[in-house]
């Protein structure tokens, strides 16, 4: 057993933390630990029965970004960013509309890494802050998408509201943009919250583990 093993199954979470804030150095091979290549099939299953279920129910969300999110969230961006990547080839199989918005996917789970790395999930204004960034690039990275390649309309559930409001006479940039603009916001809030709540519940032996889980330890429980 290494001396980072025996430290991290003896010490207490307050001596765990100051360990950790030492000798972290964040890098892309760093945060590819064995347990956050685990997380990878995780997110990438979540995300499917989440996009799945969005589709089967016609829902006016995707939910095919939670495990992105929660990824990111927990073990940085580089992670986040394969699970997103991933989410969209396994789900293109079966759906190809899913192909064309790997980039989005993949956005959500950089985006989000780099938000927790830059602690931005610790008070109510960083999240407001967070969920401020998040909507924008996934608007401006999948409004593009849905117009230029599908024309509009992709068969999900937000296509039926914008084709809705381009009947009635919006321009096509507008429905797009307009229905994109409400609906990823709430799936993006959506998303986050399930990808936090999970995390609240790991233990802070093992989200010191991983790349980004020394952030979600409690100032009362982890110490100054």
């Amino acid at each position: 057993m290494g001396r980072r093993a025996r430290f991290l199954s003896a010490y207490t979470p307050v001596k765990i933390r100051r360990y950790i804030m030492k000798e972290k150095k964040h890098s892309i091979k760093s945060d590819f630990s064995m347990l956050a290549i685990l997380i990878i099939p995780i997110a990438v299953a979540v995300n499917f029965v989440g996009g799945q279920l969005a589709s089967l129910l016609k829902l006016p969300m995707y939910l095919d970004t939670i495990g992105t999110i929660f990824a990111g969230m927990l073990c940085g961006p580089w992670v986040g960013a394969v699970a997103g990547g991933l989410t969209n080839v396994v789900t293109g199989i079966a759906n190809p509309v899913n192909f064309a918005f790997i980039p989005v996917n993949v956005l959500a789970g950089l985006v989000t890494g780099f938000l927790a790395r830059g602690k931005m999930f610790g008070t109510w204004w960083k999240w407001l802050i967070s969920m401020v960034i998040m909507a924008f690039v996934s608007i401006a990275s999948a409004a593009p998408i849905v117009v230029l390649v599908y024309g509009g309309v992709t068969g999900s559930g937000t296509s039926l509201i914008t084709a809705a409001a381009m009947a009635a006479g919006a321009n096509i940039w507008a429905a797009v943009i307009g229905t994109e603009g409400i609906w990823t916001v709430m799936d993006r809030i959506i998303s986050f919250l399930i990808g936090y709540l999970v995390i609240r519940v790991i233990p802070a032996r093992t989200l010191v583990k991983f790349g980004c889980g020394e952030n979600y330890i409690k100032k009362t429980t982890a110490g100054k």
